[in-house]
Protein backbone atom coordinates (compact mmCIF):
# COMPACT_ATOMS: atom_id res chain seq x y z
CA UNK A 1 0.00 0.00 0.00
CA UNK A 2 1.00 3.27 -0.62
CA UNK A 3 0.04 5.97 2.04
CA UNK A 4 0.57 10.24 2.12
CA UNK A 5 -0.72 12.78 4.21
CA UNK A 6 -0.31 16.64 4.86
CA UNK A 7 -1.57 18.79 8.04
CA UNK A 8 -2.10 22.02 7.65
CA UNK A 9 -4.21 24.78 10.27
CA UNK A 10 -7.55 23.32 7.96
CA UNK A 11 -7.67 20.24 7.07
CA UNK A 12 -5.90 16.64 7.58
CA UNK A 13 -5.44 15.38 3.56
CA UNK A 14 -4.76 11.40 3.31
CA UNK A 15 -4.02 10.02 0.23
CA UNK A 16 -3.91 6.12 0.29
CA UNK A 17 -3.52 3.35 -2.74
CA UNK A 18 -1.04 2.87 -5.42
CA UNK A 19 -3.33 1.68 -8.53
CA UNK A 20 -6.57 2.66 -7.20
CA UNK A 21 -6.43 6.19 -5.29
CA UNK A 22 -8.39 7.90 -2.56
CA UNK A 23 -8.20 11.22 -1.20
CA UNK A 24 -9.94 12.63 1.29
CA UNK A 25 -9.84 16.06 3.10
CA UNK A 26 -11.20 16.12 6.76
CA UNK A 27 -11.61 19.79 7.83
CA UNK A 28 -9.69 19.78 11.41
CA UNK A 29 -13.07 21.81 13.17
CA UNK A 30 -15.11 18.06 12.49
CA UNK A 31 -12.30 15.96 13.70
CA UNK A 32 -13.23 14.86 17.36
CA UNK A 33 -10.83 11.91 18.36
CA UNK A 34 -7.43 10.97 17.26
CA UNK A 35 -6.39 7.40 18.45
CA UNK A 36 -3.46 4.84 18.31
CA UNK A 37 -3.81 1.33 17.01
CA UNK A 38 -1.47 -1.39 16.52
CA UNK A 39 -2.30 -5.53 16.06
CA UNK A 40 0.28 -7.71 16.57
CA UNK A 41 2.04 -7.66 13.21
CA UNK A 42 1.92 -3.86 13.06
CA UNK A 43 3.47 -4.22 16.99
CA UNK A 44 6.03 -6.79 15.49
CA UNK A 45 7.24 -4.26 13.08
CA UNK A 46 7.47 -1.32 16.07
CA UNK A 47 4.37 0.58 13.64
CA UNK A 48 1.08 2.22 14.43
CA UNK A 49 -1.93 3.05 12.70
CA UNK A 50 -3.39 6.50 13.66
CA UNK A 51 -7.42 6.70 12.74
CA UNK A 52 -9.00 9.99 12.77
CA UNK A 53 -12.61 10.07 13.78
CA UNK A 54 -15.25 12.78 12.68
CA UNK A 55 -18.81 12.49 13.54
CA UNK A 56 -19.86 10.35 10.72
CA UNK A 57 -16.70 8.21 9.58
CA UNK A 58 -12.65 7.56 10.61
CA UNK A 59 -9.83 7.91 8.92
CA UNK A 60 -6.56 5.82 9.17
CA UNK A 61 -3.24 6.47 8.61
CA UNK A 62 -1.06 2.95 8.82
CA UNK A 63 2.39 1.87 9.18
CA UNK A 64 4.04 4.73 10.93
CA UNK A 65 6.52 4.46 13.68
CA UNK A 66 5.53 4.74 17.19
CA UNK A 67 7.21 8.63 17.89
CA UNK A 68 5.79 9.78 14.63
CA UNK A 69 2.56 8.44 15.20
CA UNK A 70 2.25 9.92 18.47
CA UNK A 71 3.50 13.55 17.39
CA UNK A 72 0.92 13.19 14.15
CA UNK A 73 -1.97 12.34 17.15
CA UNK A 74 -0.97 14.97 19.24
CA UNK A 75 -0.32 17.65 16.33
CA UNK A 76 -4.00 16.91 14.81
CA UNK A 77 -5.60 17.36 18.90
CA UNK A 78 -3.42 20.35 19.10
CA UNK A 79 -5.45 22.09 15.81
CA UNK A 80 -8.94 20.77 16.81
CA UNK A 81 -8.64 22.27 19.92
CA UNK A 82 -7.63 25.54 18.11
CA UNK A 83 -10.13 25.29 16.09
CA UNK A 84 -12.88 24.65 18.27
CA UNK A 85 -11.66 27.91 20.76
CA UNK A 86 -12.35 30.06 17.38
Amino acid sequence: RFWQYKITNDSVEIQSGFIFRDRVAIPIARVQNVTLSAGPVLQWQKLEKVVVATASSSHKIDGLKDDTARRLRDQIMHLALEARDE
